[in-house]
């Protein structure tokens, strides 16, 4: 994502990356100079992150195994202004409706690209969510991409969508 000096993110935005993240980079390759990036694992780092700027506009980007992480932290009482879900995977599933409650907005992304090859079965085998997020979250959108492509998907969709509403 290039940085575009003239727009100015005046939220805090926190970055999640999924399972295979430390060796793929899949998200971590995104985050800004002024952005904070946490992996799967780091829910109590999240947690301590989020209660530090409580009442502050925070946007939560998160992917796969990281999703589910950001979903958990957030449904146990922890309030941000957007969470945006990057097909999430994991056999625990948060509180939906918590979930809702936290998030200003949710908005889930859904790969539909369901072809086999190895991202798409490490997200099988760890517990793709599918469609269940459509059950709770603000918008659930499906985008023709497999679970590695979907994280530069969701980022050009963003980018084509601001430029239509600059136009």
């Amino acid at each position: 994502m290039g940085h575009n000096s003239s727009v100015t993110e005046l939220r805090r935005v926190i970055w999640v990356g999924g399972a295979l993240d430390k060796y793929t980079g899949l998200v971590r390759q995104h985050v800004l100079p002024g952005q904070h990036y946490f992996q799967w694992f780091e829910s109590r780092a999240l947690s301590r992150f989020l209660q530090q700027h409580a009442g502050q506009p925070v946007l939560v980007i998160a992917h796969s195994y990281g999703a589910s992480t950001a979903a958990r932290v957030i449904a146990s009482g922890y309030r941000v202004d957007e969470l945006v879900t990057i097909d999430p995977v994991s056999w625990r599933k948060p509180n939906g409706e918590m979930l809702r409650k936290h998030c200003r907005h949710w908005r889930n992304y859904l790969a539909g690209d369901t072809s086999v090859n190895f991202a798409n079965l490490v997200a099988r085998c760890g517990g793709w969510w599918q469609h269940w997020p459509q059950l709770h979250a603000h918008q659930h959108l499906v985008l023709n991409a497999d679970h590695a492509l979907i994280v530069d998907a969701v980022l050009q969709s963003w980018r084509q969508g601001a430029a239509q509403r600059v136009a």
